[in-house]
């Protein structure tokens, strides 16, 4: 058994659905191993204006594709027992991960987390406007007051700065990717998989 609490870094974002869908695995992952989540934050469409962007403007597909990805989202969150509401848009999600950072600093880091996948997969709101943040945070307990406060003083910009950075730097281009003492699991797999990964390490 290790001597100390081993980490598992994911690299990650509120706006991108497979990480909503893994979450139930990560909790549980949490719960049965000696081990530590540690959340990287990833530039996930870090051009998207405030306004955000329909999916057929980011992803430049035929609606018809489109609505076939959603309706696979959609199963997938049924199977998992998950709620989805099918968001049309795609939101800059930038102050979102300053927040979370926040929030964990606060104790409430998976809390907020839970709210902004709510947020955002269920009832499709603009996560990067600070007031929906501001009521995210207190539906969480913290204070919506200190919001805008935390954005605007950049509280928590050098850590997300230092996690894109480490993001380009370790070449990851697919969410959600998991790392512990140089191996990777890249993408929404199933739970035994993140058992052998974990497992691998010496985590028990």
């Amino acid at each position: 058994m290790p001597s100390s609490t081993e980490i598992l870094e994911i690299f990650t974002d509120c706006t991108c659905p497979w990480c909503y869908f893994m979450s139930g695995r990560i909790a549980r992952l949490k719960k049965e191993y000696h081990i530590e989540i540690r959340r990287r934050m990833f530039p996930f469409r870090s051009d998207t204006p405030e306004d955000g962007l329909s999916l057929s403007a980011c992803f430049f597909d035929d609606p018809l594709v489109i609505n076939e990805r959603m309706r696979n989202l959609k199963e997938t969150a049924e199977a998992l027992g998950l709620p989805f509401g099918s968001p049309e848009m795609i939101y800059n999600s930038r102050s979102a991960q300053e927040l979370g950072f926040w929030a964990e600093s606060e104790g409430k880091g998976d809390a907020f987390l839970q709210a902004l996948y709510a947020a955002y997969f269920v009832d499709s709101r603009n996560i990067a406007k600070i007031s929906v943040l501001s009521e995210i945070a207190a539906s969480v307990g913290l204070p919506s007051e200190n919001v805008d406060n935390v954005i605007k003083a950049g509280t928590f910009k050098e850590r997300v700065d230092r996690d894109w950075a480490m993001a380009e730097e370790m070449n990851i281009l697919v969410l959600p990717t998991f790392a512990i003492n140089g191996d990777r699991l890249v993408g929404a797999q199933p739970y035994r998989k993140l058992q052998r990964l974990v497992e691998k390490s010496g985590v028990v």
